[in-house]
């Protein structure tokens, strides 16, 4: 159960916040950000308070709670005013602006929730000498499932290290795929396919979705040009080797694993697969069409076209965020499913928000060469070879 502190007077927006978190949160309602919880793991500060405070004040003390691992994010009830510029210049996280939607109130909560632990993991994995005991109490506990979540990564980031990424793309698309499934468990066409476990899955498996490029030679997946039709044909096949990757491990566990095992390596072979897969049937490598693309790769195609197109290249500066916007947008029907499009249009600040987070330093070369620019900004033409 997630602690959340609820800084607000103003007993509408409160009890419409308790409304719209439910069950999986415990609401603490205070009135200043000093009475804040210190088993918090989210702090909502509601506009009313902002008079309250000085803005130096308020930034001190959204910062001291930024550092120390809970996530601050601004939200107002008036449909009319708009507080974005507000809530960045305070160092909050995020803004929660009315209508408050269940599906975007409950995604971007738990995105910043899992990007502070992931923070703190890290932190305490590097030996941060204030976290020790803490450190200790968490791989008591933790283990099994810090030793997998590694394993998973440390694949994913030998396929990146090639291509000479630091490996956020990875993290990155992580929570873009996350946010978007916590936002589409509230729809009425995915709520069925979107429960708990089954998100904590698409969030894990998606950072093996290039795990395939570790088998594509390096004069074709480190070439900073336009790949030749040959060149594009053979670095189309990092989704098979992907999959045929993980599908050797599925095999081999398959009498021996449990079902949870077992479901694990089933969503990694489908995200590995079909991530390039297109709604309009014109992707790669089966031409699947629609509903056939499984869920989790459809996410992940949202996810990665707007990373590729937002991170910064060595040849070429990030697109601007609206632009990108606009582009995955204009692929609703035809390159994205049109239901995940609307997911992502609500949640677009929040991917903005992830992509500055977890910030490239060294970016990678090839992602581009997957997403040719030209072609996504043009899904209506059909993909070929000439265009990469």
């Amino acid at each position: 159960m997630y602690v959340t502190t609820i800084v607000s007077n103003d007993r509408e927006l409160t009890d419409c916040l308790s409304g719209v978190l439910g069950d999986e949160y415990q609401t603490i309602m205070v009135s200043g950000l000093a009475a804040c919880s210190v088993d918090s793991c989210l702090v909502i500060l509601g506009y009313d308070q902002i008079q309250s405070y000085s803005e130096a004040q308020l930034k001190v003390q959204i910062e001291e709670k930024e550092s120390s691992g809970v996530p601050v994010i601004l939200v107002w009830k008036e449909e009319a005013e708009d507080h974005r510029e507000l809530a960045i210049e305070l160092g909050c996280s995020d803004y929660l602006a009315a209508p408050l939607y269940p599906s975007v109130v409950n995604a971007k909560c738990k995105t910043y929730i899992s990007l502070a632990r992931l923070k703190h993991n890290y932190a305490a994995a590097s030996g941060d000498d204030s976290s020790l005991v803490e450190q200790e109490q968490f791989m008591e506990a933790q283990e099994l499932i810090a030793v997998q979540d590694a394993a998973i990564l440390c694949l994913a980031t030998i396929a990146r290290v090639r291509d000479h990424s630091t490996g956020n793309h990875i993290l990155r698309t992580q929570h873009y795929v996350k946010a978007l499934a916590e936002h589409l468990r509230k729809h009425p066409n995915y709520k069925s396919q979107l429960d708990k476990e089954t998100i904590e899955l698409f969030y894990k498996t998606s950072a093996l979705h290039d795990v395939g490029k570790v088998g594509i030679p390096d004069h074709i997946l480190q070439k900073p040009g336009t790949l030749t039709p040959s060149e594009y044909e053979v670095m189309k096949t990092h989704t098979v080797l992907g999959y045929q990757a993980v599908n050797s491990a599925h095999e081999m566990l398959a009498k021996n694993a449990g079902s949870k095992a077992i479901r694990f390596l089933e969503i990694a072979q489908q995200v590995t697969l079909s991530h390039h897969e297109r709604w309009d049937g014109l992707g790669y490598p089966q031409g699947l069409k629609g509903e056939e693309i499984p869920l989790v790769a459809r996410l992940m195609a949202v996810a990665d076209v707007y990373d590729a197109m937002i991170s910064r290249r060595p040849y070429k500066s990030a697109l601007d965020h609206a632009k990108v916007t606009d582009v995955i947008q204009g692929g609703s029907g035809t390159h994205f499913d049109p239901v995940v499009v609307d997911a992502f249009m609500d949640l677009q600040d929040m991917f903005d928000r992830i992509s500055t987070k977890l910030e490239d330093v060294f970016p990678s070369s090839a992602d581009l060469t997957l997403h040719s620019m030209a072609d996504l900004i043009s899904q209506n033409d059909l993909v070929t070879p000439e265009r990469h």
